[in-house]
């Protein structure tokens, strides 16, 4: 048998998403394989509808150059100075030892600032620092690629305007006139004032008024009946008490299917929801179906990540970047 599980990337929903974005730069995160989407497969599809794209590591920035010749920024501390300036990769400083540290490698011309405004992950949140940081821009001549920051929520509207007021007044502490990025799921509805959108998981379909970028599927591979009082799967999880016809689908926790969703899930077969039952094994799960049900059926394993996240009390992303170990193939498909 051929390859059974799939990543099914929708490439009119992608344009569709990008194009929402209008009168704004975007800089497209691809982190983690593109939220588990498949960054090559992203890419292919985005290239061009950005100037650019996010992520927060070396490997993922030099994996990145050889799919696109557009800006690349990590946005997360580094120290590989040297790969960064010979592949023309573009990071934030936060600090001032970062700030020496990068002229000292001739990165002058990659620099974006990273201000803190609530996070408290990365970025300037001191006055004084940012004005020693300015000095240093002035006596260096440095133009910044952007002054950037990303918000701690946009659920809070009035906590979300609180954090931009306060980067505006941070931002003054520098005088150059740098295009502002900002980055935070949603930003985009917010009337704010910024030059390139840190676009993360609303490309991929999670932010209002956006479509689902990613299914991913498997086939059915075999039916059994089982009978009234047997079990199904490890661990005597599910007793069966009536008698039915059991599918095994190919996917399991090895390919990023979260255990804790074991007896807990639907999955969509020929249009109809079915219920998982069982514990998920690490390469294969259980669905409980009827007759209609022929081995060789596509199984829609997820179709969205807000349906599987509210089971785990989780949210989409880590859904999504769970599947990341699929064992499959991903494919670009038209709708």
């Amino acid at each position: 048998m051929g390859n059974t599980n799939f990543k099914l990337i929708n490439k009119q929903n992608l344009i569709y998403n990008l194009s929402k974005i209008k009168n704004k730069k975007i800089c497209l995160m691809v982190k983690s394989n593109a939220y588990g989407h498949g960054a090559k497969e992203i890419v292919k599809i985005a290239d061009n509808y950005v100037c650019g794209y996010g992520v927060v590591n070396i490997n993922e920035a030099i994996n990145l150059r050889k799919l696109t010749k557009k800006r690349i920024v990590i946005f997360a501390p580094i120290d590989d100075y040297e790969i960064c300036k010979a592949k023309k990769i573009e990071f934030f400083v936060d600090n001032e030892p970062s700030l020496r540290k990068a002229i000292s490698y001739g990165c002058q011309n990659l620099l974006h600032l990273a201000i803190n405004v609530g996070m408290n992950r990365y970025g300037v949140k001191s006055e004084i620092e940012l004005r020693n940081i300015n000095n240093i821009l002035m006596e260096n001549k440095i133009k910044l690629k952007s002054i950037y920051t990303h918000f701690s929520t946009t659920n809070n509207h009035i906590k979300t305007k609180s954090e931009y007021q306060k980067f505006l007044h941070l931002k003054k502490m520098i005088t150059q006139n740098a295009p502002i990025c900002l980055g935070g799921s949603e930003i985009r509805n917010f009337a704010f004032d910024y030059d390139i959108l840190r676009l993360g998981i609303d490309a991929y379909g999670y932010g209002k008024m956006m479509k689902r970028v990613m299914k991913v599927t498997s086939k059915v591979v075999k039916i059994s009946y089982v009978h009234k009082g047997e079990f199904v799967g490890y661990g005597k999880k599910y007793k069966e008490k009536f008698g039915s016809f059991v599918a095994v689908v190919p996917i399991g926790y090895g390919d990023g299917l979260m255990r804790g969703l074991s007896n807990k899930f639907k999955v969509i077969i020929n249009g109809i929801g079915y219920v998982s039952i069982g514990y998920i094994c690490m390469d294969c799960f259980f669905v409980k179906v009827d007759n209609s049900v022929k081995v060789g059926d596509v199984v829609e394993v997820m179709y969205d990540a807000n349906y599987l996240s509210k089971i785990m009390k989780t949210i989409p992303y880590e859904i999504l970047t769970n599947f990341s170990l699929l064992r499959g193939e991903t494919k670009i498909v038209e709708s």
